[in-house]
């Protein structure tokens, strides 16, 4: 019973420890994403994506760049252009903690219709940033 006791006690220092412990071990740090509110088509082989970079960290950060995967539909349900990956570099854009950044990129493909209907767009983004400009 003693050995049980004393195991028990053990580890309870050790929980005790391993929590006073972690809050002081973890870092600030940002949490940066490029959400795209609009996409317009005013001509073929253009497309401009208006958006925000938003950063949800404690810590502000410096964009580099953003990978976008963008599809475009037509109202008919119809994919008139999809393209996954494009890199979009930043010009180091400072986004501090818990704050948005409005941004606005252009991405060019030859094979983005001209379109003057009424159409949806569906994307996913993945934005690199690094602590330090330049």
């Amino acid at each position: 019973m003693r050995s049980y006791a004393a195991k028990l006690f053990a580890f309870l220092v050790l929980v005790l420890l391993c929590t006073a412990l972690m809050p002081s071990a973890a870092q600030a740090r940002p949490v940066i994403k490029f959400t795209i509110e609009h996409v317009y088509m005013h001509q073929a082989g253009e497309v401009e994506v208006v958006g925000y970079f938003e950063n949800s960290g404690d810590q502000g950060a410096y964009v580099k760049w953003t990978d976008i995967d963008l599809k475009l539909i037509a109202d008919n349900g119809q994919l008139m252009w999809a393209d996954t990956g494009i890199r979009h570099y930043v010009n180091d854009i400072f986004v501090p903690a818990n704050e948005y950044v409005a941004y606005t990129c252009y991405i060019q493909n030859p094979d983005i219709p001209e379109y003057h209907g009424k159409y949806r767009h569906r994307w996913h983004t993945s934005t690199h940033w690094e602590k330090a400009a330049g």
